[in-house]
Formats: structure tokens, sequence, C-alpha cells
């Protein structure tokens, strides 16, 4: 969650997997899309293939959801839905001739079919004939379905092209009245009020149109999700998993060795390190001899590890266990009357320990801001969330803002946008907390429906496998449940009659792939197994239960209970199942705050890591199911990560991939045999950039590359630009600059990355007699000048590298660039790469004091010492490309030494002085002949040397990427070439996977004894999918050259001139729905 007024975003495409799968929620949509089809008979095998096919169209893979309802089809060829789903793939795909086919196939079928007759109305229209059929088509609909804005939007368009100007307006009205902010219907009516003369009520409602606009309301779109709920592929009620096997019981525990009694509390850890659970148990004090009660069990029956030796008098009331300093090893938290106390494992050892607050009568642990460390939430009469630095040094950070009470709590994102919130749970009622990715928390459990819920027992899960996490509450007897309504709110389900409990537990204890539950009593233990949508009481076992917990603690792959002091093995009969163990690597160690998906023939299951189990280990039962099609992880740090198939009965241990998410566009360019990779452009681009909590970067929007040697193509020199990670692309402005000069000298721009304005200004340097230094060293002594002295991707990396992401510890290079005196004009030419700090980065950074700094320059003062002449001299804006700073008049005397100071991870292989003359240059600007956008894919790389320094390569393609998607409209496909003539705040707004290929009119051969460099110069914008980004998960709002900053305040907006806003409605029609999983 993100803000207390956030518009939440429409329902991923998890939820939409997950709903598959789950007969009421299919019957559900398939009631929102139209008739379900009567007839029981098509084969499951048919329904699960449609289904699957609707999975991947929500994915917008529609050539993947084609092939599954053509699968279907196969098994059953009159099966109505799955043809109109077909003829909708392909309409997606931009083959509307064989879309009609296909609907007009299910249309003969089931002449009443409504998604295919408003489907293939849709093709009438975007094939520019035949609108009287496509308003047929759109009434046969709207009869059925009078409170559908999008049809009355398309009715109207279709008869204002057939020039039924009142019709027209009445459709457009009451698109308008069904949906008020329907921004489409406000342009389509002022548009044709405009056509018809009609100028008050034209200026009226193009005044109501610029209104909704700038607030942020969006239109109908030409994409796949962005014509309405007609025009989406509809799943199949019957299209469940047909051998399901829900046996909701019974259960059978059988216990091991003698019970100790009552316990007070006890934590799960894995406190030896054999990847097996531990518990940690704090016995009733009558009933130990040690102090404080502690016993630590390995395995959670032999007593053979060492407790911590807590304070006398301590009155510890709970604890909890992780790997708080990302050290490998298991620490402990605990709670009690004498404060809260942080115990660190060293060389298996416990360090002293380390006061972090006041009494306390509970901790949780979570990765509150996503900065790879586990942050303290300590509970009691005053709620405290402590932050982590990332070395196990925590703050208060004075959250919740409002005083609140809480005995138990959970963190987890529960509306599915990527940040964690919290949970909290007293006897006076229950609060969520919703993260405002800023560091703060704002209590929505009113706007929710769960401010009137209270109770002692808390379980946070996707009970219901719909993708979205649900809560059950312990109380008054019994244990209620409450669904997660795609995080916009909460229904209360039918409560289970049990006797309520101190505590709730959530396990597949019958290996089922549900999730069943364990409520906690003084006295016994209620088990409540999942069926049929409810859970439903079992025989309750007679175990002391205030201190329960719940593991695979002998590795049978069922998991077992501990309480008492001793472990009840697990005796059920069951599925199949299978263990992960999560690491994370940017992440936080434990890898909590992690979602992780389990996906079998029939089911999908999800589940989050949270520090309440052990080691980020997570158990899934599989029910019939003997292997995984697939795990898929989405790390707390934003990384997706997708595990093959792989058989079941089985742990797996998956540590985080160090995956690169965000660069700049990636550029490349006819050589006259392929198109040859050049670098990533726009580096200083970037918008919504935290340098440091609160602050942001002011964006240098334009770049000149050097794009070696180009060759014409049907007379025509062709650039190719390709969004290919997780980030958008606003190209504003696009030239191809020739410069015909001699051939003794190499033409370089006046580029590189600078920190903040002002930024340099365009000025072309003719370099000649570049040569490197003479001696170089480095902040240790060593010499450094072979290594800089070729461009051989053995560049200079002897600095130590934090645990932050971009930072490194302070280095310095010195340079002796020789006898300068000769050089009319020095130029200092780097060619390197820089490893960017990230939002996240600098968030963290600043929790422990620390902030980047630039590249520092320094020159020889000439009497032994040094005096800066720059605070940022500029470094190589992101992939391996050269970067220039001028040292003309900067040396003091003729000691021509200089010194690069920074703690930024800059790497570079190349550093040369060089002269730069004053030669006469003919400049040659074109502007683009051709421009189109289209979707392409994802052109494959390589790492140099295993590092984020890629190298990419065109012409091999991956059709898919492990990419989230910002929410908002797209550029569509097609020519663009006015969008990227002229720096006018009208962007081609690039999803991932996109490419714009454009073409520049080839120039004859420059004069005789000249020859000819090109560089490319383009101005816009880019943005990331960072957690600590300024608006990172929507394309909206808008950059534009004049902003002051990015955020801009409230009172600055994009521009709202007429060519502005025709810009929005004609060109920006491709709508994207957020998927953040």
């Amino acid at each position: 969650m993100e803000g207390k007024n956030i518009t939440m975003p429409r329902i991923s495409v998890k939820v939409r997997q997950a709903l598959l799968l789950l007969v009421v929620a299919l019957l559900g949509a398939a009631c929102e899309q139209g008739p379900p089809e009567e007839s029981p008979a098509w084969p499951p095998k048919a329904r699960w293939h449609n289904n699957q096919g609707v999975v991947y169209m929500d994915q917008h893979n529609y050539t993947r959801g084609r092939e599954e309802f053509a699968r279907a089809l196969a098994l059953a060829p009159d099966y109505a839905s799955a043809q109109a789903n077909l003829g909708i793939a392909y309409y997606a795909l931009g083959k509307y001739d064989s879309a009609a086919t296909a609907l007009q196939t299910a249309l003969a079928i089931d002449p009443a079919l409504l998604h295919a007759n408003y489907a293939l109305g849709l093709i009438y229209n975007a094939q520019g004939r035949e609108h009287d059929k496509a308003l047929a088509a759109l009434q046969k609909v709207a009869a059925a379905d009078r409170d559908d804005p999008h049809v009355r939007y398309y009715m109207g368009q279709m008869r204002a092209k057939l020039n039924e100007g009142e019709g027209a307006i009445a459709d457009f009205k009451e698109a308008i009245r069904l949906d008020p902010y329907n921004v489409s219907a406000y342009y389509g009516l002022a548009n044709l009020y405009r056509r018809l003369g009609r100028e008050e009520e034209w200026k009226s409602t193009l005044e109501q149109f610029n209104q909704l606009s700038q607030a942020g309301h969006q239109g109908v779109s030409s994409s796949y999700q962005g014509q309405g709920k007609y025009a989406e592929a509809v799943a199949d009620a019957g299209g469940g998993d047909p051998s399901q096997d829900d046996v909701a019981g019974p259960f059978a525990f059988a216990a091991t060795g003698p019970a100790t009694g009552p316990v007070r509390f006890a934590a799960l850890g894995d406190f030896d390190a054999d990847g097996r659970p531990d518990v940690l148990a704090g016995l009733r004090l009558e009933l130990s001899r040690k102090a404080e009660g502690l016993h630590l069990y390995a395995g959670g029956t032999a007593e053979m590890l060492t407790a911590p030796t807590l304070p006398d008098g301590f009155g510890a009331t709970g604890a909890i266990s992780g790997d708080l300093d990302n050290d490998g090893t298991a620490d402990l938290v605990f709670s009690g009357a004498g404060g809260t106390l942080l115990y660190r494992a060293a060389n298996g050892e416990w360090a002293a320990g380390e006061d972090l607050s006041a009494a306390s009568t509970g901790v949780a642990l979570g990765d509150a801001d996503h900065d790879g460390d586990l942050d303290v939430l300590v509970l009691g009469p005053r709620v405290s969330l402590l932050a982590n630095d990332g070395e196990a040094r925590f703050a208060a950070t004075g959250q919740p803002a409002d005083p609140v009470a809480a005995d138990r709590a959970a963190f987890s994102d529960l509306d599915n946008d990527r940040d964690v919130d919290i949970v909290l749970l007293s006897a006076e009622g229950l609060q969520v907390q919703t993260n405002n990715r800023d560091g703060t928390f704002s209590e929505i459990a009113e706007a929710l429906g769960l401010s009137a819920v209270q109770g002692a027992g808390l379980a946070v899960e996707d009970f219901n496998q719909d993708g979205y996490m649900d809560l059950a509450v312990a109380a008054g007897g019994t244990v209620e449940t409450h669904t997660n309504q795609a995080g916009r709110a909460f229904v209360r389900a039918e409560a289970s009659a049990a006797s309520g409990g101190r505590a709730l537990l959530a396990a597949d204890l019958d290996n089922d792939g549900d999730l069943d539950l364990l409520a906690c009593e003084d006295e016994r233990l209620q088990l409540l197994a999942y069926g049929s949508g409810q859970f439903h009481p079992q025989s309750p076992i007679d175990e002391p239960g205030g201190a329960a917990l719940v593991a695979d603690f002998n590795g049978d792959g069922r998991v077992d209970i501990w309480a008492g002091g001793r472990v009840l093995h697990n005796q059920s009969k069951g599925g199949h199942w299978i263990e992960i163990a999560a690491q994370g690597l940017n992440s936080n160690r434990d890898g909590v705050g992690a979602k992780v998906e389990v996906k079998t023939t029939h089911r999908l299951q999800k589940r989050e890591i949270r520090s309440e189990g052990y080691a980020g280990v997570l158990h899934f039962g599989l029910a019939q199911s003997d292997s995984v099609e697939f795990i898929r992880i989405l790390w707390p740090g934003g990384v997706r990560q997708t595990e093959l198939a792989t058989g079941a009965g089985q742990r797996l241990e998956l540590t985080e991939l160090d995956r690169k998410g965000t660069s700049c566009p990636i550029l490349y360019a006819w050589d006259g045999e392929r198109y040859r990779f050049v670098t990533d452009i726009l580096g200083g681009a970037i918008i919504g950039y935290l340098t440091a909590p609160g602050q942001y970067y002011q964006p240098d929007t334009d770049e000149y590359v050097r794009l070696g040697p180009l060759a014409p193509k049907d007379g025509h020199y062709v650039l190719q630009l390709a969004n290919q990670l997780e980030e958008i692309i606003y190209v504003d402005a696009l030239e191809l600059v020739a410069v015909d000069h001699p051939p003794e000298f190499d033409i370089y721009p006046n580029e590189r990355l600078l920190s903040a304005p002002p930024y340099p200004e365009f000025k072309l340097y003719p370099l000649w007699g570049l040569r490197p230094p003479v001696a170089a060293r480095d902040h240790r002594g060593a010499d450094v000048l072979a290594t800089l002295k070729e461009i051989d991707d053995e560049w200079y990396d002897g600095f130590g590298r934090l645990d932050i992401h971009g930072y490194a510890e302070d280095y310095a290079l010195e340079l002796n660039l020789g006898d300068l005196s000769e050089f009319a004009h020095p130029v200092l030419l780097g060619y390197g790469w820089v490893d960017y700090a990230h939002s996240t980065s600098n968030w963290s950074a600043a929790q422990r004091g620390l902030s980047l700094y630039p590249p520092r320059l320094s020159v020889a003062d000439g009497e032994g010492g040094w005096v800066e002449v720059s605070a940022d001299m500029g470094c190589p804006a992101g992939l391996p490309k050269h970067a220039l700073f001028d040292l003309a008049g900067l040396f003091p005397s003729d000691d021509y030494r200089l010194r690069i100071e920074t703690n930024t991870a800059l790497y570079w292989d190349q550093l040369l002085v060089g002269d730069a003359a004053d030669v006469p240059l003919t400049v040659h600007r074109l502007q683009p002949a051709q421009s189109d956008l289209h979707w392409r894919g994802y052109p494959a790389h390589t790492s140099i040397k295993g590092t984020f320094a890629f190298r990419y390569h065109y012409d091999q393609l991956a059709l898919e990427a492990p990419w989230g998607t910002h929410a908002g409209a797209f550029t569509r496909f097609g020519p663009v070439e006015e969008l990227v003539e002229d720096i006018d705040d009208r962007f081609v707004i690039m999803f991932h996977g996109d490419e714009l290929t454009v073409e520049f009119a080839a120039l004859p051969p420059p004069a005789d004894g000249l020859v000819r460099s090109f560089l490319l110069y383009a101005d816009g914008f880019g943005k990331d999918m960072d957690l600590h980004s300024a608006h990172s998960l929507t394309v909206g709002p808008l950059p534009f050259h004049d902003m002051s900053g990015y955020p801009y305040p409230a009172h600055e907006h994009y521009p709202q001139t007429s060519a502005h806003l025709e810009y929005l409605q004609e060109y920006n029609t491709r709508w994207v729905k957020g998927f953040y999983e």
C-alpha cells in the first residue's frame, strides 16, 4: 500500500490465476462476463486449458493464451466460450481476420455469447469498415447488459462514424452517467459537439475532460484489458481441479518422550545451522532450574544446545529468532518486563544482550522498509517499530505515529503492491498499518471493514487461494476468518466453532494443498481442518498449547507439532509435499517477506515467509500432485525468481538471484551486417530517484551518444531503442548527429553523468594525441597503470564494496599525466561503467549515516599538496561508455598530476589525456524520417566478468521476462514520428519488451579528405520500480521539462494544451494493468 489515499490497483494476475481454480470465484467472474454456457459436458481438461489461457492473457502473453485456447478446442471443438477466447487472443495479437473468424465460429455455436458479439464489434471498428455491423453487434450486448459504460461508449463511437449525431450524443451521455470518470466518453462527446458546431457545449465538455485528465482518471485504451470486461477472455466455472483431494482431516499425532509441562513461550530457529528446526523454550520457572527457564532443544527434542543467559529478574514473555545482522546465523530477540534484548550468535556462542527498548510483551520481525535487513516491531501497550541499519543497530522510527497497543502482529502485503503492511491485534481491536513507502505507516482498518475485530490469536495466510492474504482471528470461543477482497476490503466469513485460544498457527497438516489451523489453548490444542471453503473442528489434543509451534521436525514431509516440551509427530494420511528453504542475497538473509508460489497441475498456492518460522523455510502440501510445475518467488527487494518443474517429496534450497532490474534504454545500430549493441542511454534522465530520505534527483534529460560505424539500410540509417528491464521509458526527441571532420581527430561529445545541475552543455571535442598517463596509483599505493591503458574489460576494481548496492569504501586514483605543456587544451577522456546505487540503497545508507559522493577531482597545487577543482567531475552514465572532463586552465603549475576520489562503485577501464583542437566541423542534424513503436521482446545479455556490466545480443531473443508492470497508459503501437521530432513533452511511453525503430535518411558521403562520425541525441525520462522511488508503480504522473522536480508539488501539472490533450487521447491508449507480484 502506498499512502492513505491511493487508488488501489486492479486485481492482480496471481489473483486471476487463483480464481480460476476456485469454483465460487469462477462463477462470480462468469457472471461478470455474461451467462456461462449451460452445457456441463466439456471435458475437465478442456476447461482447464481454457482457464490456463485466461491466466496467460492476464499476463499479457497472448501467444501462450492462444495456444491454450486451441488445445481446449482440440478436445472440445464446439466449446463456444473457448472459441470466443481464441478470437479475443487473436485480436490482442493484432490478427483481426483470424480473430473475426474465431468469433464468428463462436457465435455460430452460441449466438447470444456476449463477449463474442462485443469483441467482433470492436474488430469491425478497428478494421475501419462495416461500422453498421459493429453497432449491431454492440447493440446485442447492450440489450443484455444496459449498465456497461464501455458498451455505450463504443456505441457512441459507431453512431458518430455513421453520422447519427443525436444517437451518438445520447450514448456518450449514458456512458458518462454509468461511469462519471470515463475520460474517453467526455472526449468523444466534446469532439462530436465540435463537429456539430455546438461551441458552448464543446467548451464545457472539454473543460470537464481536462479536469478529469489532470486528476489522473484514465480512459478506454486499445489494448487488452483496456476496452471493457466483454473484451477480456472469460474463465469457465467448471474448470477447477478435477482430481483435487481436499481431505479436511482427520489428523493423527503421536507424542515422543515425556512432556515438560506448560511452556511460557517458544521460538523456532535453526540455531545449530544443520538445516532442521530447533526450539528455544521458556519453561515455567517452577519447572526449570535454569535461569529464566530457558532451554534450547536441537531438533525440538534433545537438549543439546546452549541457550542465552538472561539478566536476573528479566521476566521474559516471548522470543523470536532471525538473522538480524545478515551474517548467516540465527540471533534471538527477547521481550519481557525487563525490556527488549537482542542476543547475537557468534562462533557458536551468544554475545551479551543488547538493549533495544523498554518493557515489551512480544516482538515481530520484518523488513518494514525493504532495505535488506530485519526491523523489530516491539509489542505491548505502545507498539514501536525499530529500524535496522543493516548492522543490527536499531533506532526508533516513531511508527505507528498514533499510540496503539498490540499483543499479536504480522508483517504482510495485504494488497499485493510489493510493500509490507502490519497487522496488529489486541483484545481491544485490530489495526492495519498500511505502508506509505516513506518510512511511515497509516491506520486503515476501518476502511477495510476490520475495525470491529477483536481477539487473542492471529493468522495471516491466503486460505482461499485467491492470491490475497486473509485473516483468521481467535476470539470469543470461535475462530473467524476475514476474506481479503483484492486488498480493498475484508469480508467476515462464517465462524468456526472452537474454544478460541491464545494463538493461532497455520499449516497444511494433511498435505491436501490447503492450510489448516491450530488454536493454542492453555490446556489443549484445537485442530481445525480446512475443506470445502471453511474450517472444520477436529478432535482436540490434550497437550499444553500455550506456546505451541509447527514444523517438520523429523523430515518425513509432514508438519509436526511442538507443545509441552515435546514433539507430536504427524501420522496423518495425506498427499505429496515439497519444502522450500529460501535464502536472501540482496534481501534479508532469512528471506522474511518473500512471497512464494507453488504451482501444481490444478492448484496455485501462495505463502509469505515470516519470522515466526525458521530460516526461511515453508512447507507446501501438494494433494495428489507428484510434481510441481513451477515455484515463483518475489523477494522483498523486488527480484522475481522462477524455478521450473521439479518432483515432490523434497526440500529445495533456493538462493535469491543477483538480478539487475533497471538500467536505461538499450541502443542498437545497423552497421551493414547486423544490429550492433552500442550502449544504454539517458542514464541521467531517471525520475523519482531517491538520493536521501525525502530528497530526489533532478534529472538530466538529454544525452549525446557516440554510435560507432553506421551503414545505410535501404537508404536509411536505422537505430533500435529497446526497453528491456523493469522500467518505463519516456522518449521525447531523437536526432542523428553526423559530424564531418579531418581523419586525424576523434570526435567526443561533452557528456558525463553528474549528481546535480548544472548539467553539461552541448559541445563537440575534436581530440588528437590521445595517450594514457605516465603513471597511475590507487589509494593503497598499488600501480594500476596497466589496467587503465586499454579498453579490454580489465577495469580497475581495487576498492572494497559495501553491502549496500552501488556503494564502495572510499578510494582514490592518482594519475601522472606527464608533460602537458604542449597541449593547447587538455582533456581527460575516461571509459568505464558505474554500478548504480538504487533508491533503496540510498535509503539504507542514510540509516547508517552514509551518503554517496560522486568522483571529486583534485590537481597538484605545485607545493606538494592537492587542490580540489571539481566536487563532481562526473562519470560514465551506466553501461560501458566514454565520459569527458575538460582540464583546460585547471593546473596551477607544471605538475600535471590529478587525483580522483569517490565512494561510488565506478569501474574505469581506460583513462586517457588528449588535446582538443580548434578545427572546422560540418555538423548535420537529422530528424527521424520514420519511427515505429512495436513489441519485440528481450534481447539476451552476457555479463562481463560476472558483473552488472552487460553486453546485449540483438538477435538472441526471449519473449518473456521476470518483470512487474507499471499501471497506466502506454503509447499505442505504430508510427510515432511526430512524437520524437521536438522536445515538447509528448513522449513515446515504452513498456518493457517494446522496441522503437528509428530511421534517418542517409547522407551523401563527406567531402574529400574528411571522415564522418555519428552521434545520437536523445531527450526523455525514465522511471524504475524501486520501492523507494517516487510513483514507482504507475506511468503517471507524467513528467515534463518545466517541472520543479519529481515528484512535483500539487500546484504543478503536466501541460494541458489542446495539443497535449489530443496526444494523450490519440497516442496513449495502450492501458496496462499494474502487476507488482
